[in-house]
């Protein structure tokens, strides 16, 4: 897992991923700050749960993807089997470049996570 996490990082613009359960524990990370993936993981788990409920309540369906916009940056959220796959990047990143590799990332992790 953590190899798959390390090859987002590879994209150019992106500046951390890291791979969280949806109780928030943080199961691979790229983040040097240890406290930072944590706080990070469980706020990840609680917006991608709290999305996905009101996307099921509004009859849209499961939530699949999800992105954050800050002022210098985006963190992006995608399901990946039972895991929130979550990557930081800067303001000038190709946004549809890093959900590709992300959705890759996500079948390389279903393909590793047995059923």
């Amino acid at each position: 897992m953590r190899r798959i996490v390390e090859d987002l990082i590879r994209v150019d613009g992106v500046i951390g991923s890291l791979l969280v359960g949806k109780d928030g524990l943080v199961v691979a990370s790229t983040l040097l700050d240890e406290e930072d993936a944590e706080i990070l993981g469980a706020m990840s788990a609680a917006v991608f749960g709290e999305i996905d409920k009101a996307t099921r309540r509004l009859g849209v369906g499961n939530l699949v993807d999800s992105i954050i916009d800050a002022k210098d940056g985006s963190i992006l959220l995608l399901e990946a089997k039972d895991l929130i796959l979550v990557v930081i990047t800067q303001r000038t990143v190709n946004l549809g470049l890093v959900k590709m590799e992300m959705r890759r990332a996500a079948k390389r992790i279903s393909e590793a996570v047995p059923i």
